[in-house]
């Protein structure tokens, strides 16, 4: 999982408003890291409107569809922790993790961040942490790709 995720790609206590905001605020962090062009964010609410990523446990995961996926330079995650919890197709969300892959590499991050999930510290870690050395850590303990 080397390189995936950086502290540059972390948002600790995010403001939005809608799940439309937080994929926006995930787009353009994406754009600005370098990893897509900004035709793949705009596909990240497009796909968002066929299937919402919503998985449970306060998390959405947010990513491109297949034929965006010719707009992602590199394989990049950026995690939004936000301040207060917003409603996402009938979920209450609070970390959004977006996804920008070339491949199918995300199959392997949705596992392994699910995996992570189940565990009631790392689901606190990512909820209430302030430390985004920490939040780092905790993701690339996870057996990510």
């Amino acid at each position: 999982m080397t390189n995936l995720l950086s502290e540059a790609g972390i948002v600790l206590g995010a403001t939005a408003s809608s799940s439309e905001e937080a994929v926006a605020q995930c787009g353009a962090l994406l754009v600005q890291l370098g990893a897509i062009s900004q035709e793949y964010a705009d596909a990240m609410w497009q796909r968002e409107q066929i299937f919402p990523s919503a998985i449970g446990a306060s998390f959405a995961i947010p990513h491109g569809t297949d034929e965006s996926r010719k707009y992602v330079v590199n394989d990049q995650l950026v995690f939004l922790q936000l301040a207060s919890p917003i409603d996402w197709a009938g979920e209450e969300v609070k970390c959004v993790l977006g996804i920008a892959s070339k491949g199918d590499a995300h199959v392997d991050i949705l596992g392994g961040i699910a995996e992570l999930l189940e565990d009631e510290s790392a689901l606190k870690t990512f909820q209430e942490s302030q430390s985004k050395a920490e939040i780092l850590a905790l993701i690339e303990s996870a057996e990510l790709p």
